[in-house]
């Protein structure tokens, strides 16, 4: 046994080159290589392209490959296999990935134009469901219709995590169809649907999926009022991650009773450039210490609390026992860095501030922006927050980012 779990751990160093010629050095050698190989497959080589690799991968599995190094794949992430003018992708490949790889667990396919159509009709034609996919992330995906992305879930029964952001199949009926197929889901992230999904969408994932989900993005959703809160707060109460931001049209009350609703077990709140919460209240922040003190993630708008006194905000800020990350957005130009830094201090378990600014005046140099210089008002700039980081070398780390990146 121990031989066994040394062996497993020196494997996980090789390099992938090395393991093919460890492949050949016994039976048992072979075996761990093939595992470590086939677990989660790597397209691209120094001496291939990313599109060259799974175009042999795709021969292999269905006439070369042994079942039982078939059983090994488990995640199989296409994102970084790009189509060129001359070489494409077959039009099988999805149906041949599903089929050929009956232990599959995870299926990426972050950004590619050989997600067609087509290629989801020929996966239904061969009947490749599998039981066992529990995440699906067709993020970027722009030729999937509706109608396609019905089809593509009653593949995927079992799912338990569908990333759909920015994704051309988001609707009302695809999101309906999903929830009714797959009673495992536990994150749904619907970013950037802008106005193609509504409040009916997500009545029907709080319908269906209830209990069971813990965790949902609707970033840049512009028709999720309120009513679609409300279904959430009455059948979805043991969420861990809310991201609302840049939606137009939740309200503050909506927001509270969301938050109430999932005391017990929310962790990660996100509700940055919310256009109808342009303040954020002393009463909010007091509701967010005393019914989720288990909170760990935590990201808003800096102009939202400029009307909560200074005293009040750093004493809220010393009531979080369990937030790790802080991440605000449009901190303006000359803003006291000592009041920062107060409010950090303040919140002992910080390990990570993410501060998003604007572009500030005192950038524009030559026509072009620079980073941030010394002033004479002392307000957020690099060397400040470098000189932060140099003085507390246990944390929390502050990074200063332009909101562009």
């Amino acid at each position: 046994m121990r031989h066994d779990l040394a062996l497993h751990s020196i494997f996980n160093y090789v390099k992938p080159r090395d393991l093919y010629n460890c492949a050949l050095a016994n039976v048992e050698w072979n075996q761990y290589a093939t595992l470590k190989l086939w677990r989660i497959p790597k397209f691209g080589t120094s001496s291939t392209t990313a599109l060259q690799s799974f175009q042999s991968f795709l021969k292999v599995l269905p006439h070369i490959a042994r079942e039982q190094t078939r059983l090994c794949v488990i995640s199989i992430d296409v994102s970084k296999v790009q189509e060129t003018l001359y070489d494409t992708v077959d039009e099988s490949w999805l149906g041949i990935v599903v089929l050929q790889c009956p232990n599959l667990r995870e299926l990426i396919i972050r950004d590619v134009s050989f997600l067609s159509t087509i290629s989801i009709r020929k996966l239904c034609y061969m009947k490749a469901s599998n039981n066992f996919i529990e995440k699906l992330d067709l993020t970027g995906a722009k030729s999937i219709t509706e109608s396609t992305m019905k089809s593509l879930v009653q593949n995927f029964p079992e799912l338990k995590r569908i990333i759909l952001d920015n994704c051309s199949g988001v609707t009302d009926g695809s999101i309906s169809q999903i929830a009714y197929f797959c009673h495992n889901l536990e994150y749904v992230d619907l970013a950037n649907s802008r106005s193609s999904l509504t409040d009916v969408g997500i009545f029907a994932l709080a319908k269906f999926v209830k209990q069971r989900l813990r965790g949902i993005d609707l970033t840049a959703s512009m028709k999720i009022t309120d009513n679609a809160i409300i279904a959430m707060t009455t059948h979805c109460t043991k969420l861990v991650s809310m991201n609302f931001s840049h939606c137009a049209l939740i309200t503050i009350q909506g927001l509270e009773k969301l938050v109430i609703s999932n005391k017990d077990t929310l962790e990660h709140l996100i509700i940055h450039n919310m256009k109808s919460i342009p303040a954020l209240t002393y009463p909010f922040f007091d509701l967010l210490t005393n019914y989720c003190p288990q909170l760990a993630t935590l990201s808003f708008t800096f102009t939202s609390i400029t009307d909560i006194k200074i005293n009040l905000l750093i004493d809220i800020f010393s009531k979080f026992q369990h937030l790790r990350e802080l991440i605000l957005y449009c901190v303006p130009e000359h803003t006291p860095n000592l009041f920062l830094w107060k409010l950090i201090e303040k919140c002992e378990t910080l390990k990570e501030v993410k501060i998003y600014r604007t572009s500030y005046e005192s950038d524009f140099i030559l026509g072009g922006y620079a980073k941030v210089i010394e002033t004479e008002y002392e307000g957020i700039n690099q060397q400040a927050v470098n000189n932060f980081n140099n003085s507390h070398p246990n944390g929390p780390k502050i990074n200063l980012l332009l909101l562009e990146e």
